[in-house]
Order: structure tokens, then C-alpha cells, then sequence
């Protein structure tokens, strides 16, 4: 079922059947559009693919069809259990794409699968060279978010507790929104996902370095990283210039001076405008 009847023209609802015994799974996921370029599109720890309704009446469903995934633990993908890593969501995210009958793709992936996409983008570098371009938005980097012993706390009690939650919410969107922003969102992460997801995906995107694979790889995939200049710290040029810019040959930067850690949310006109700049550049 669509989420949004108003774009039912656009969209075609398209979600994974459970899988057969010992076959492997495919992840949850919704096609919208119907264009010849086609786009995976992946959400972050905190939410799943509703994050990106607001985005959806300024995508060019002409030239483009999106789908809008659900990793394992999420939405659509919520009885799927898994490992709950990089390797894992880079590997269903190629595995649906083979599915979907996709020969060549765009990947969008945004925060903890930011870093999981760019271990996609590393799989298939290393093999088919099927992905054509890549947006990371916000994205965790490879090398793990750098957070402090506090930091850690903060993020595991913002797994159980509401308040906390709500106070992470606000954090990263530079404490700018309205209290409703961050008491919906916090909803909408209890609803969509699973909590030992949470607790298994914390770990990836906290533990895990993969750079210096990315580093010896020299991937020349075309990326655009997508920042926010209210996100914090380890989401900010400042960081991401010492590492993604030293690690990745052929990679962008923009920066929205008017969001945080969700432009699809905060900024979805320019958000989309800017995701479809960089495909329409590497079709």
C-alpha cells in the first residue's frame, strides 16, 4: 500500500515477501517513479524509509524510479533478523538491486547506512562497477562516528529512553525545530524498528573501520555527500574534509546552511534538488 495516495500515479508499492527457507532475503522496499534511471535509496538509524516522504512531490518520477528500502530490522524489512552489519546491508543492497533486474543504479544512503553504502560502493568496485553514482548524506564515515565515552551513553539510553531520544532528535538539527519535531520522530523510531536492530546497528556504526580498505581502493565512483550545518561535529566539513575527502578520488561536498542531520526533512526541495543534480551529472 502507498503511504501517500496523493502520488499514486507516480508510485508503485513493491514490498519483499518473507523468504523461502534458507533462501537469502530481500529486503522490504517501495518503487516510486517510472523513469529509465533507477535509484536505491536507504534511511538512517533512527527512522526508516518515511523519512523521505516530504522528498517525494519534488522527485522527477519521469527520469527516475526510487526505491525507498527498508534494512533489516525496519519497516517493511522489521521481521527480517540479521547480523546487523556493513557487510550484511551492503550485501542485501546488492542482492536487491540483482533482484529488482537493475544492471546499473544510483545509491543514496543516509547516516549509519551513509557508511554502509560506502561499503557497497567498495563491493562493487571491487567486482561488477554496476553503482554509477553515489549521495551520502550526513553520513556516518567509514572509519565509525567518533564519539566520546559520554557520546556512547547518550546514544545507547537514546535506544529505551523517550526523553533522551527526544534531547538526540534536537542535538542533531542544532536545537532549531520545535518540540513537536523531535516528539514525532521519537514515535516513529519506537514504531518502525526492532530494538535489538537498534542495539546491533549502534554497534556498526559506533565500532566498525573499514577506511583504510576504502583508502586502498581508490573507488572512483562519482560521490556527493550531502552535509547540514546544524549536524553535529562528526558530520561536519571540518571532519569529513580530513577523512572522506582523503579517502575517495572522484567526491563533492554541499553543505545546506539551513539543516541539520535531515534535509530530506528540513530542506526537501533543495534536498532533492541537490540528490538529482549529482545523477542527472552521472547518468
Amino acid at each position: 500500500m502507498l503511504r501517500n495516495t496523493v502520488l499514486a500515479a507516480a508510485a508503485t508499492a513493491l514490498f519483499a515477501a518473507p523468504a523461502v527457507a534458507g533462501d537469502p532475503p530481500i529486503l522490504g522496499h517501495e518503487l516510486f517513479g517510472s523513469g529509465p534511471e533507477k535509484v536505491i535509496v536507504l534511511h538512517d538509524w533512527m527512522s526508516d524509509a518515511t523519512n523521505y516522504d516530504a522528498v517525494r512531490a519534488w522527485l522527477d518520477t519521469g527520469t527516475y524510479t526510487y526505491a525507498f528500502v527498508e534494512v533489516r530490522g525496519y519497516g517493511a524489512s522489521k521481521g527480517l533478523a540479521g547480523s546487523y552489519t556493513s557487510d550484511e546491508i551492503a550485501t542485501d543492497t546488492l542482492r536487491l538491486a540483482e533482484h529488482l533486474g537493475w544492471e546499473k543504479y544510483h545509491l543514496v544512503g543516509h547516516s549509519m547506512n551513509g557508511m554502509a553504502g560506502f561499503k557497497a560502493l567498495l563491493l562493487d568496485w571491487r567486482a561488477a562497477h554496476r553503482i554509477k553514482s553515489y549521495v551520502a548524506v550526513t553520513p556516518v564515515t567509514p572509519n565509525g562516528y567518533p564519539a566520546s565515552d559520554g557520546d556512547r551513553a547518550f546514544l545507547a539510553a537514546a535506544m529505551t529512553d523517550d526523553e533522551t531520544a527526544r534531547k538526540a532528535f534536537s542535538a542533531l538539527t542544532g536545537g532549531k525545530l520545535n518540540p513537536a519535531w523531535a516528539v514525532r520522530k521519537t514515535i516513529r523510531n519506537r514504531a518502525s524498528s526492532r530494538p535489538e536492530a537498534l542495539r546491533g546497528y549502534y554497534a556498526m556504526w559506533l565500532n566498525e573501520d573499514f577506511s583504510a580498505e576504502l583508502d586502498d581502493a581508490k573507488v572512483d565512483t562519482p560521490v556527493l555527500v550531502i552535509g547540514g550545518r546544524n549536524d553535529l561535529p562528526g558530520f561536519q566539513e571540518t571532519y569529513y574534509s580530513k577523512t572522506l575527502a582523503n579517502w575517495l578520488p572522484n567526491i563533492r561536498f554541499e553543505y545546506i546552511d539551513n539543516a541539520g542531520h535531515y534535509p530530506m526533512q528540513e530542506t526537501p526541495v533543495l534536498f532533492a534538488t541537490l540528490v538529482e543534480g549529482h545523477l542527472s551529472a552521472n547518468k
